[in-house]
């Protein structure tokens, strides 16, 4: 496993988030940061192995959410690419995108990567993007097996996915309590199914070789994030919080989110007795041809 560290570079001060639930694509777009640092990391990695056309490449990026990614996936395409396709299923993310990221060439529209695969995208796509998405997937072979057949022939795909973090170990600290079980029920279709796995890496390759990917190259990295501020890791933690936890609640829920991650150990002060937040994580990186 390769091990790097980076932090919040945003240096204006965090307001604690306390939008209604359903007001998905702004929180998402104002406090998940480290996926935006993560996907500008390691894109610019792996940017040169990706088999560009001559001209007009079409790509798709599963999992658009907000589209704020997808704008950053954009800026490594050719200029002369024929098309970006956003897919998410959260029809408010979407309708977001749209709004503030659609432009003739850059799209988005709802899509489930679990379900049946449309015939228009089968073979439609040069290149498969999947940037902090596919640990939401319960089932991952339909999920890769989509993917492989979205891919026209001697393309390929980049995709990037949590394994094990500390959000998921804070939300099951919050699930075992009386006060919050009833809310954060079913909690292993949140948790990613390679939370808790010894070689996540292995078994994504596994999947993948048995699908009929080539050239498959799968690495788990341990990376370090550190959140300046307490503010900035609570709006995160509401931002992908798949449960409807009512407006009445949400100080209580935020003010037991701090306390789990207190007791967790995760919390520090820095130089200014300001709680900061160094969270250790495990990322799949994955790049593969069909």
């Amino acid at each position: 496993m390769e091990s790097f560290g980076h932090q919040d570079t945003n240096d204006k001060e965090v307001q604690p988030l306390r939008m209604k639930m359903n007001d998905c694509a702004e929180l998402y777009q104002v406090s998940c940061n480290v996926t935006k640092f993560d996907a500008v990391y390691f894109l610019e990695q792996n940017k040169d192995r990706i088999k560009w056309k001559p001209v007009g490449d079409r790509s798709i990026d599963i999992g658009c959410a907000d589209g704020s990614v997808t704008t950053i996936l954009e800026s490594y395409l050719p200029s002369n690419y024929k098309s970006l396709l956003g897919c998410d299923i959260n029809e408010a993310m979407v309708k977001f995108a749209n709004k503030h990221h659609g432009t003739d060439r850059t799209q988005f529209k709802c899509f489930d990567i679990e379900g049946d695969l449309p015939h228009e995208m089968v073979k439609g796509y040069d290149h498969v993007f999947s940037l902090y998405t596919l640990q939401w997937i319960r089932r991952q072979e339909k999920a890769f097996g989509n993917i492989y057949n979205m891919i026209d022939d001697f393309g390929d795909c980049f995709l990037t996915f949590l394994a094990h973090t500390p959000v998921y170990s804070v939300y099951q600290a919050l699930a075992a309590t009386d006060k919050w079980s009833t809310y954060l029920t079913d909690l292993e279709y949140f948790v990613s199914p390679y939370h808790d796995c010894q070689e996540p890496d292995k078994k994504v390759f596994d999947i993948m070789t048995k699908i009929g990917f080539k050239d498959i190259d799968v690495k788990c990295k341990q990376l370090i994030y550190i959140y300046k501020t307490m503010e900035a890791f609570t709006n995160l933690m509401l931002a992908v919080n798949p449960y409807h936890i009512p407006n009445k609640l949400l100080n209580e829920f935020v003010e037991d989110i701090k306390k789990v991650a207190r007791d967790m150990r995760l919390v520090h002060l820095n130089e200014k007795n300001v709680e900061t937040l160094r969270c250790k994580y495990n990322l799949i990186v994955v790049y593969a041809q069909k």
